[in-house]
C-alpha cells in the first residue's frame, strides 16, 4: 500500500507499526482483575514488530544477586599497543593503570572458521616485556574479568587479535595471541528465575506442554504501580524447567526458568527498581542517594531525551552529585529533559565509537554548576582511546559535538 511505503521510506516506523497493529505495548496501561499487583509482562516480538503477551506476572524471584567477579591473568603476546593502551604499558612500572573495558576480535588467518569476540572488564595493566620473537613488539600482562565467551573453546592456529576500546570503541592495537584466554571452560553462573503468580498467554501455555531446549526469547516489561511500562529488559530466554500451582493461589502458576538473563541484576540496583515502581520521578536528583550500581540501574529506566525542546535555551546542570560516570550521565539528562531523563546521545562516542552520535539538538547553553566535583572525582578515569582526555573532558567534547556549549560554574 502506498501510504505504508511512504512511511517506511521516511523512516517513520512507529507510525507504520500503529497503522498495522495499533498502539505499541510500551504505550499502554496494563491491569488485571486479581488481588496481587501486576508487576511484569513477558512480551514476544516478531521481526516485523508484531507483539504478543506471553505472560502476566505478579513477581519474579532471582532477579537480584551479588556476583563475585572472576578475574584472570592474561598475556597479550606479540602486542603492538596504541593510544591509551600504549600509555598504560609505558607507565606500568609506576603503578597499575586501570583501562576499564576492552574488547578483543580474534581472526582465524587460516580461514578454518569465522572469527569471534571476547569482552574484558575492569582491565588492569601489570607490565610489559619485550617479545622473544620480535623486538618491535611487547608481551603485555593484564588482569581482567572475562565477560564474554565464544561458542568454541579451541584457539585458532594462526591469530590476529585486534584490540578495541570497549564494544564499538576506538582502535588500541593488535597482538598475535592471548595466553590464558582459551583452555578449560569457565563456569557461567546463570541463576534460575521463578515467575511468581504467572498468568500464561496462549503461546506460553503451548510451551508448557511442548518444551524446547533452546528457550524462547522474550522481553521483560517492568510496570509501575499504575500499570504503565517503566522499563523494558531485552534478551530474557524462557528455558522452562518446572511449572506448578502458584503460592499466590487462584489459577496462577509459578514457573522456574534457567538461563534467563546472562547475569543477575546487582542487589545495589534494587532501590532503583523500587523507586520507579512508584512512578517516574517528579523532582530532580532522586537518584543521588544511590551508589554506582543503583545509578546504573536507574539509567535503565530513565527516558531518552535529546534536548529538542530546549533549542536556544540556557539549561542549568546541578553538578553536586555527579561523582561517578552514571551520575554524570543522569545529571546531564535531567538538565536537558527534567527529572527521570537521560541524554539520548551515544555515550559510546567517548570510547571512539564511529557512530559519533545521531542526536544534534543544539544550539543550547548548558551552565554546569559545581563542575569541579565531576572534574576532580573522575580525574583518574578516561574513556578516550588516545588517552589524552579525562572522562570529564571527553563529556565536554561530546556535548560540544551535539551543539551544546558548556559553561562550567
Amino acid at each position: 500500500m502506498r501510504e505504508a511505503g511512504e512511511l517506511y521510506e521516511a523512516g517513520r516506523y512507529g507510525e507504520l507499526y500503529e497503522a498495522k497493529y495499533g498502539e505499541r505495548y510500551e504505550d499502554r496501561v496494563w491491569t488485571w482483575e486479581r488481588a496481587h499487583p501486576l508487576r511484569f509482562l513477558l512480551v514476544g516480538e516478531e521481526w516485523d514488530g508484531e507483539q504478543t503477551v506471553w505472560a502476566r506476572c505478579a513477581d519474579i524471584q532471582g532477579l537480584f544477586a551479588e556476583e563475585e567477579p572472576r578475574r584472570e591473568r592474561l598475556t597479550l603476546t606479540g602486542c603492538q599497543p596504541e593510544g591509551r593502551l600504549r600509555k598504560a604499558v609505558d607507565g606500568a612500572a609506576r603503578g597499575r593503570d586501570r583501562l576499564g573495558e576492552l574488547s578483543l576480535s580474534v581472526d582465524d588467518e587460516d580461514g578454518d572458521r569465522p572469527g569471534h569476540e571476547w569482552g574484558l572488564a575492569d582491565v588492569v595493566v601489570l607490565g610489559g616485556l619485550p617479545n622473544a620473537d620480535d623486538a618491535s613488539r611487547v608481551d603485555v600482562v593484564i588482569e581482567a574479568e572475562v565477560r564474554d565467551w565464544p561458542g568454541s573453546r579451541t584457539e585458532p592456529r594462526s591469530d590476529r587479535v585486534r584490540i578495541f576500546n570497549g564494544w564499538g570503541g576506538g582502535w588500541l592495537g593488535e597482538c598475535r595471541r592471548v595466553e590464558g584466554l582459551y583452555g578449560p571452560e569457565r563456569p557461567v553462573a546463570r541463576p534460575a528465575l521463578t515467575l511468581v503468580g504467572c498468568e500464561p498467554g496462549e503461546l506460553l501455555l503451548r510451551r508448557l506442554t511442548t518444551r524446547r531446549e533452546a528457550g524462547d526469547p522474550v522481553q521483560l516489561f517492568v510496570l509501575d504501580r499504575t500499570g504503565r511500562v517503566a522499563g523494558v529488559e531485552e534478551h530474557l530466554f524462557l528455558h522452562i524447567r518446572e511449572a506448578r500451582p502458584s503460592v499466590l493461589g487462584g489459577a496462577l502458576v509459578d514457573i522456574r526458568i534457567d538461563g534467563g538473563f546472562s547475569k543477575p541484576r546487582p542487589y545495589g540496583g534494587r532501590p532503583a527498581w523500587e523507586a520507579w515502581y512508584e512512578g517516574a520521578p517528579s523532582t530532580p536528583n532522586e537518584w543521588a542517594g544511590l551508589d554506582t550500581r543503583g545509578r546504573t540501574e536507574w539509567l535503565r529506566f530513565a527516558k531518552s531525551v535529546g534536548g529538542e525542546d530546549r533549542v536556544g535555551d540556557t539549561c542549568h546542570l546541578d553538578g553536586r552529585f555527579a561523582t561517578d560516570i552514571p551520575g554524570v550521565q543522569l545529571a546531564v539528562g535531567e538538565a536537558l529533559g527534567g527529572p527521570g531523563a537521560h541524554f539520548a546521545q551515544c555515550w559510546g562516542a567517548l570510547r571512539g565509537c564511529p557512530c559519533g552520535g545521531n542526536r544534534l539538538p543544539g544550539p543550547i547553553t548548558l551552565i554546569w554548576h559545581d563542575a569541579h566535583i565531576a572534574r576532580e572525582a573522575l580525574a583518574s578515569v578516561s574513556a578516550d582511546a588516545a588517552g589524552e582526555l579525562t572522562y570529564f573532558e571527553s563529556v565536554l567534547w561530546l556535548l560540544g559535538q551535539s551543539g551544546i556549549t558548556v559553561e562550567p560554574a
